[in-house]
């Protein structure tokens, strides 16, 4: 039961109307720390379409570093090409930690994502938990996003 109350899933029965700059303030008091569990589709296709629109979700997510919104995010690698050249790994999702206002602002964010659009995230088993942190993440000291080659 507890497990399921932590758990958000997307998509939603409600879709979220309202404006992002109603959930994201000035105020860091404000935010909390949202982790989201992003697995890709398996389908055959499913990499193709995610490389397809990469360089797209990248400058999303660099705007969104930029706003202090997305502070780590990263595409998870199966472990047998984790030495392999970039063009030759193998994703199967992606792994992000917000800082937002509430959990229906994270859900807005992640369904305006390309990633999501284009059916790269597979929606029935995309999941966001707020998270308490016990450490703290190191301040950015930049933007860090690869660039579309890797």
């Amino acid at each position: 039961m507890l497990q399921a109350a932590l758990r958000t899933k997307l998509p939603l029965a409600r879709t979220c109307t309202l404006s992002a700059s109603r959930y994201f303030s000035s105020s860091i008091q404000s935010r909390q720390t949202f982790m989201v569990w992003a697995p890709d589709y398996t389908d055959e296709k499913a990499l193709s379409r995610r490389m397809a629109v990469r360089p797209k979700h990248l400058a999303t997510a660099n705007k969104h570093i930029e706003q202090g919104i997305l502070k780590v995010a990263g595409g998870l690698i199966i472990p047998e090409v984790e030495d392999a050249a970039s063009g030759s790994r193998k994703f199967f999702g992606s792994a992000l930690l917000f800082e937002a206002e509430s959990l229906e602002a994270v859900r807005n964010l992640i369904k305006q994502d390309v990633y999501w659009t284009e059916n790269v995230w597979d929606k029935d088993k995309l999941i966001i938990h707020p998270i308490i942190m016990a450490t703290t993440l190191q301040e950015k000291a930049g933007i860090t996003q690869p660039t579309p080659a890797d």
